[in-house]
């Protein structure tokens, strides 16, 4: 009796929120968004890890963004080259720590040149700071405050683990990325907010 009576107090306590829960969680996540797209100019520096069946390898992450460019330098033990990504207005461009050079209208199609692997580039803007990507179908579980706990879009599940105060609003520190059987688990060691990505 006692087990069931700890099975049924179990499965009340992992029911969902209310519609109308999710509903305020949902405009207080999209206000947040606000806040945080308000600040176009800011700096990362991180560690990202990716594991396949087959593989697993990881690098040292540094993202610089502003209103018109980005810059993204991804080195480290990989076993790949890795390089620089820059991306500004509709073409981004490759550069390889073999000097070679690419470009491409998606950027997606060069991280898989510099890595390997289909990392979300164009997402990945967005999730890192917590949001959704603007235009594209998701699926949210966020607290009332609108911080995003998991996130589903571009066929990814995005969870995040910690945050930090960082100006308009906290900021992951942590987050795990899956789709299939790809898992990305980026750690963030620093932040900075209104620094241009060309400084």
């Amino acid at each position: 009796m006692a087990l069931l009576l700890a099975l049924v107090v179990s499965g009340c306590a992992a029911l969902p929120e209310s519609a109308g829960e999710r509903a305020l969680a949902q405009e207080a996540f999209m206000e947040r968004a606000e806040r945080v797209a308000a600040v176009p100019d800011w700096r990362l520096a991180g560690r990202l890890v990716l594991e396949t069946p087959g593989e697993s390898w990881s690098g040292q992450l540094s993202w610089r963004a502003g209103d018109d460019s980005q810059i993204i330098d991804l080195t480290g033990p990989m076993g790949r080259g890795g390089g620089r990504l820059v991306l500004g207005g509709e073409r981004a461009m490759l550069l390889t720590r073999d000097g070679e050079r690419y470009e491409a209208s998606d950027p997606d199609a060069l991280m898989v040149v510099m890595t390997g692997r289909e990392i979300p580039v164009s997402g990945l803007d967005h999730w890192v700071r917590g949001m959704a990507r603007p235009g594209v179908p998701f699926d949210l579980r966020a607290d009332r405050s609108g911080q995003p706990m998991r996130l589903f879009q571009d066929g990814w599940e995005i969870i995040y683990r910690t945050f930090e105060d960082a100006g308009p609003a906290r900021l992951p520190t942590s987050m795990e990325l899956t789709r299939g059987e790809m898992n990305l688990r980026l750690t963030i060691q620093r932040w900075q907010l209104g620094v241009p990505a060309g400084s």
